[in-house]
């Protein structure tokens, strides 16, 4: 993938003081924009204990009617094409599981960053927003194909991969048209962010991720989603699995910018994973209809 101009530690949680402190700074500035809504730490909270019960999970969340509604509208979506219509949480944990309701409400809480609308040459906020989607549901797809992870935390790793973007978009939005006007097929966003802002959206990112008290292995997915050949942390199935989901879904024309600029993973990478060319051909041949069930969540 692209390989970022700045020096990248080996897991996030090991950036040098230095650099911490200037991002430590750069999050101040945009904190309430970067800001982790209540609920959704809450329900972090509940899915990450091993002695949670439904009804505290199904508590922590009926206290956000809209967050409730958004919840049940994208259950009935074409993306989990469920024989019957469900139209309580109860029914809703009990089908799906705790990470699955929890992914669900990550996905509406995360969404509500995105509705404002936004765009410059050839971003889209809104697009940005569907290809965050698709690539969580890319992850989720490479994740158990290859049977590396767990697949509701590749979604949830993927799902939230660019967040440094829309927070540049949205606290920096001088220096963020400066990087949209200059990235193109050869230039990358990341190249083109470090030589504007000094850093790139996936470290900004993965140092917010961990303000959010986000799992250490979606931190460093995060954080390396644009370097995953140079990691060599301990969590290298989740940091593979969505750099060749974040490659696949840009290539296939889900762009973060409105072009596709992401270079494939090495292929130490892949051998990593597990996959070979047959794995590969199965990924890709599924890859579009889960794309178009993705769109159904993101719009929902």
């Amino acid at each position: 993938m692209t390989q970022a101009t700045q020096p990248r530690s080996t897991t996030i949680s090991s950036i040098p003081p230095a650099r911490r402190e200037s991002l430590e700074r750069l999050f101040a500035r945009m904190e309430q924009v970067a800001a982790l809504p209540g609920i959704a730490q809450r329900v972090l909270q509940l899915t990450d204990s091993e002695h949670v019960r439904a009804d505290e999970l199904r508590e922590a969340i009926q206290n956000d009617p809209i967050l409730v509604a958004r919840i049940l509208r994208r259950l009935n979506s074409s993306y989990y094409a469920l024989s019957t219509k469900v139209t309580d949480l109860r029914t809703a944990i009990s089908l799906l599981g705790f990470r699955e309701i929890r992914n669900l409400a990550m996905t509406v809480c995360v969404s509500r960053m995105f509705e404002t609308p936004g765009h410059h040459g050839t971003y889209r906020r809104e697009a940005l927003w569907e290809h965050s989607v698709a690539v969580g549901a890319a992850a989720r797809l490479v994740a158990r194909v290859c049977g590396r992870g767990v697949p509701e935390e590749a979604y949830i790793a993927g799902l939230l991969h660019d967040l440094g973007i829309i927070l540049i978009d949205q606290s920096l939005r001088r220096h963020f048209c400066q990087v949209v006007s200059s990235v193109s097929p050869t230039v990358t966003t990341c190249e083109a962010e470090n030589r504007i802002l000094s850093f790139d959206h996936a470290l900004l990112g993965g140092f917010v991720a961990s303000k959010w008290n986000l799992a250490e292995p979606v931190i460093d997915a995060i954080a390396f989603h644009h370097t995953s050949g140079e990691y060599t942390g301990p969590h290298h199935d989740l940091v593979y699995v969505v750099a060749v989901a974040n490659y696949l879904c840009s290539r296939a024309g889900w762009t973060s910018l409105g072009v596709h600029n992401v270079q494939s993973p090495p292929d130490s990478v892949y051998a990593g994973l597990g996959l070979d060319q047959i794995s590969l051909a199965i990924i890709w041949d599924e890859l579009e209809p889960t794309l178009e069930r993705a769109e159904s969540l993101a719009t929902g």
